[in-house]
């Protein structure tokens, strides 16, 4: 049965794959375009597209659909929705912040197993928020508890401050303010005369209901500017958004 419907729009499949109706006794290949949870949009080898009910699907291709869906929507918030970043929880030790972190839908790892321990978590794993990509960097307690989580953007050179680096800003704001209303505090875009080498200017802060913070800045390392979202344990006050901007891993340097 094909039926239409007016879908919202996820992320594409790279490869067409086999789809098989609900009993199982046809199957036809063809690339995932889009669902809205009830219908499908697939595009057939023959690059005609058909919409069909997903009660019409094999139980194995809800599956698949459920958890493509699940994964679409987790890396559109970037694991922004939470207190602290994504599956995450203050308080937790390096080892089970590595769990998490392996099983999470919104985060991946640049360095083999073998060489976490020599170099630390920081840096090495990454999320995407909005399209763009952000490394993670961890702050513990002296008993080795998790206490904040920052990401940090790519760099850019100075003539994308205005630009693209400012249209990341604003996106931020629109996505934190979706998951955790309106911020305790705003202040403008910074001018870029404003940001010291090696320091974050904060720029909105959210209290959680459970009185953490989440306190977006930018900033800037060396030649080149950056975003950055910490979730931090601490309740910070209104008005004390400057931070320490902290270095790059080794080898790590803007983009010009």
């Amino acid at each position: 049965m094909v039926a239409l419907s007016i879908l919202l729009p996820v992320p594409t499949a790279a490869e067409s794959r086999s789809w098989r109706s609900a009993n199982g006794n046809r199957s036809f290949r063809a690339e995932f375009v889009s669902s809205d949870g009830t219908s499908v949009v697939l595009r057939r080898l023959d690059q005609q597209t058909v919409t069909v009910a997903v009660r019409n699907l094999h139980a194995s291709d809800q599956a698949w659909l459920r958890d493509h869906l699940q994964r679409s929507e987790a890396r559109l918030h970037g694991g922004l929705q939470g207190t602290c970043f994504d599956t995450l929880s203050y308080g937790d030790g390096r080892n089970t912040v590595e769990k998490k972190l392996s099983k999470s839908q919104v985060v991946s790892k640049s360095l083999d197993d073998s060489l976490v321990g020599r170099t630390g978590l920081n840096g090495i794993y990454q999320t995407t928020v909005g399209g763009d990509p952000y490394e993670l960097f961890f702050h513990w307690t002296k008993g080795d508890e998790l206490q904040e989580v920052t990401l940090r953007s790519r760099t850019v050179g100075q003539p994308e401050y205005d630009k693209s680096l400012k249209q990341t800003w604003k996106g931020l704001i629109s996505l934190l303010r979706k998951h955790h209303g309106e911020p305790v505090q705003t202040t403008e875009y910074p001018p870029r005369q404003e940001l010291e080498a090696g320091r974050l200017l904060g720029s909105h802060l959210w209290h959680t209901p459970d009185r953490h913070s989440i306190l977006l800045s930018t900033g800037r390392e060396g030649a080149g500017y950056l975003v950055s979202i910490r979730f931090s344990a601490e309740l910070i006050l209104p008005n004390v958004l400057t931070e320490d901007n902290p270095e790059p891993p080794p080898g790590k340097k803007a983009e010009e």
